[in-house]
């Protein structure tokens, strides 16, 4: 992707969207087309995006002659295998405002890596695709943002975050459930 988000997508027979990922600048899309013929996911951009399209057919022959596309697509693998292990990370906590606490962390180290702001950032996906992400109720995310905010972690203001206390959210990132006063 050369700008621009995505979110990841399956939508179950019963027409509810799961959302399985974000996906920004830098990072690959569709890897999985290399062994599948169909992508097992739909991708909707998430603002005004920007990719380049590979044809596939044409990739085997590039990687007989290129190790540095070989390196290149080994290691958009792994990103995409340790966002997954992120992903996995953020719902194995029973509360909702640490799954939340554990994605705004996550979502911040993804944008500084970018050169971007890490305490200051805009949301381009929805509060109902973060829940849908998280596995969480779109009220639960809501709330998770209230509390985040009366704790004086966050300030939220629609999609406007700001990260007030790193310490705070690193804190409730680690526990099973928050518990404060």
């Amino acid at each position: 992707m050369r700008f621009g988000s995505f979110k990841c997508l399956k939508t179950g027979e019963d027409g509810y969207e799961h959302v399985l990922g974000f996906t920004g600048a830098g990072e690959v899309l569709g890897l999985e087309g290399l062994v599948l013929p169909q992508l097992p996911y739909d991708v909707v951009a998430l603002e005004d995006s920007s990719v380049i399209e590979l044809p596939l057919r044409e990739i085997e022959v590039w990687r007989q002659h290129s190790s540095a596309l070989n390196h290149a697509l080994q290691c958009a693998l792994v990103g995409q295998l340790a966002r997954a292990s992120d992903i996995a990370e953020m719902m194995a906590a029973v509360a909702s405002e640490v799954r939340l606490a554990r994605f705004l962390l996550w979502y911040s180290n993804r944008l500084a890596a970018r050169g971007q702001s890490r305490t200051r950032f805009l949301l381009r996906m929805s509060r109902r695709d973060i829940a849908s992400l998280l596995a969480v109720a779109h009220e639960s995310i809501s709330r998770s943002f209230a509390l985040l905010a009366e704790w004086g972690d966050v300030r939220a203001d629609i999609r406007e975050i700001e990260i007030l206390e790193m310490d705070g959210l690193k804190a409730c990132k680690h526990k099973a459930r928050r518990d404060r006063d």
